[in-house]
């Protein structure tokens, strides 16, 4: 089938990567039998379902091969028969992705191909001129241009390659904080025509007709006060966030800016949650944490819930303490209270930095011993089945593939909806912020997708990238080390029966590296963490890529066309330079 699915994808021209793997029954299954995953990483803005009927449609009938063995016999007689049954067939079997990450985002892979090919067309025309110009940039680099414009076929080049807003010029801070503010300042209007439209009408009938039945007065009283609160409530909790956000760029970046000494301790205890190995200094700053930092935390989120939702029992309290206080002077001195307590402190934890540094340096063989590590982290090494060896071994001088399948743990609806939570925002995260082929510190991404399957029981996750699976997961390791564990920490590896002959199985079951404050160390358990991965991953059957390029070189393709076909500046000739000399 190899050949026959190469061609068929080739031809359909929307799918960019596709794989097809078995994945194993769990341990309870009731048949024990695999499932057959046809993995598709296709352009953005096509429908899944125009997808499918593309394929399944299609005149050399792949899919129906593919997928034959699910009929009894030899299925439907009439091809258009069989097409629609197994198009209804796929369109239930359907996972669409619950988070994903997209490299080379804006880019279909018919403007990859041809933008590699004015890529190798650029460097072959730079050898012929190289002799003519020698050290002139500037000229080399006008002569290359006005013979890609003299090129007939260059012509879709002259438009800029197309980006999405947020790639696009668009796509700066005051956007997109002006994009948050407008989506809330349309949720503001919204409530107050709730507000304002019924007592309106309620006026202008008044007004033509007399009072109106007491019924009707009752539920727009009720409508108004509703929205009322609701308005309330919006503005509180608007203002409830950016002074929560206030208090954090303070405590997290102001006061580190402003202090070493403050610096100094938010690194250590940063360093000290994300050890990898268990230590008494380790244990000794998340107990800490769980006895001063979590109750600080809650009553701060506390006292934020019960302004945006409570105001008047706030300020009958507040009146309670400062009875004698009303006005300007009641707010300036709730001011002074808050700001008071901040300096307090961090006058405090200043000094208790400054008695642990001096008591290190008198007594250091405590210290010592003190971060010594007491429990060894890693029962076992990494040990790589070999069927992912040689599916490694195929795709090394390819764009690189991984296919994980965990388990979700119980209880599986809380974790699916925390798994959920966290794609959601890695995946928002990825759409507008890191929007050039890196994920957090993590680059040559092309697609990272995760799925919830077979009821919230299992956790799919599929990722096409460049470079090996060690220097993968370093990236992730010594990068983006928040959202990869919030996309793993709810998962587990139970034991599960191989899928089929010379397969990869389970035998010894574990949990995912354990965390701290959910966001702390996980992946930073490098050892732990690999070995877990690698035990979790699957052989591919099947392997297809589109392009075949990392991508760097389909950014170097991308930013070469805008700079042959731009405005001649220093920038643009640079660029060029640099694209026919890597």
């Amino acid at each position: 089938m190899h050949p026959a699915l190469q061609a068929l994808f080739m031809d359909v021209k929307v799918v960019r990567f596709a794989s097809i793997a078995m994945l194993p029954p769990s341990s309870d299954a009731q048949d024990q039998l695999p499932s057959l995953m046809l993995e598709l990483a296709i352009e953005e803005g096509i429908d899944p379902y125009d997808m499918l009927y593309r394929l399944v449609h299609h005149p050399s009938g792949t899919m129906w091969s593919l997928y034959s063995s699910y009929w009894p016999g030899t299925g439907p007689g009439l091809a258009s028969e069989r097409n629609a049954q197994l198009l209804d067939r796929l369109t239930e079997w359907l996972s669409i992705a619950d988070g994903g990450f997209v490299g080379a985002r804006d880019r279909t892979g018919r403007q990859i191909e041809k933008e590699q090919q004015l890529l190798e067309w650029t460097r072959a025309e730079a050898g012929g001129l190289r002799g003519s110009y020698g050290e002139d940039r500037a000229s080399f680099a006008l002569a290359l241009a006005q013979r890609a414009f003299q090129n007939p076929d260059f012509d879709w080049a002259m438009q800029a390659a197309p980006r999405s807003y947020w790639r696009g010029k668009g796509a700066g801070i005051a956007a997109k904080l002006g994009y948050v503010v407008g989506i809330f300042g349309l949720w503001l209007v919204a409530v107050w025509l709730a507000l304002a439209l019924p007592r309106g009408a309620t006026g202008v009938y008044a007004w033509l007709f007399g009072p109106p039945a007491s019924g009707w007065q009752a539920a727009v009283d009720a409508v108004g006060n509703a929205s009322d609160w609701v308005l309330g409530v919006s503005i509180r909790g608007a203002l409830s966030v950016i002074g929560l956000a206030l208090l954090g760029w303070l405590f997290l970046i102001a006061l580190p800016a402003l202090s070493g000494s403050w610096r100094r301790w938010l690194e250590n205890v940063r360093r000290e949650l994300e050890r990898p190995t268990e230590t008494w200094s380790s244990w000794s700053t998340s107990a800490a944490g769980l006895i001063l930092g979590v109750p600080f935390v809650l009553a701060v989120l506390a006292g934020a819930a019960v302004f945006v939702f409570c105001p008047d029992y706030l300020a009958g309290k507040i009146h309670e303490w400062l009875p004698q206080l009303h006005g300007w002077k009641l707010v300036v001195s709730i001011i002074l209270a808050i700001a008071a307590l901040i300096v307090l402190a961090v006058v405090v934890l200043t000094c208790l930095d400054a008695l642990f540094t001096r008591i290190n340096r008198r007594f250091k063989w405590i210290f010592d011993k003190f971060f010594d590590q007491y429990e060894d982290d890693v029962s076992r090494s990494q040990q790589v089945h070999p069927s992912i060896d040689r599916c490694e071994a195929l795709l090394v001088r390819e764009t690189a593939h991984m296919i994980s399948l965990t388990d979700i743990r119980s209880p599986n609806g809380w974790s699916s909806w925390w798994i959920r939570t966290s794609l959601r925002i890695v995946t928002l995260a990825g759409r507008v912020f890191f929007t050039e082929g890196r994920l957090g510190d993590a680059p040559g991404i092309h697609f990272g997708h995760w799925h919830i399957i077979e009821g919230g029981r299992r956790y799919l996750f599929c990722s096409n990238y460049d470079g090996s699976f060690g220097g993968y997961l370093d990236d992730f390791i010594n990068g983006a080390t928040i959202g990869t564990t919030l996309a793993w920490r709810w998962t587990t590896l139970k034991r599960r029966p191989s899928a089929g002959f010379d397969q990869p199985a389970v035998e010894a079951p574990r949990s995912f590296p354990p965390t701290r404050f959910v966001i702390f160390r996980g992946v930073k358990c490098e050892l732990k963490f690999k070995s877990y991965a690698r035990d979790s991953m699957l052989p591919h059957l099947y392997r297809f890529d589109a392009s075949k390029k990392s991508v760097d070189e389909i950014n170097l393709a991308t930013g070469l066309r805008d700079a042959l076909f731009g405005e001649r500046n220093d920038r643009n000739d640079d660029f060029i330079m640099r694209a026919i000399e890597t």
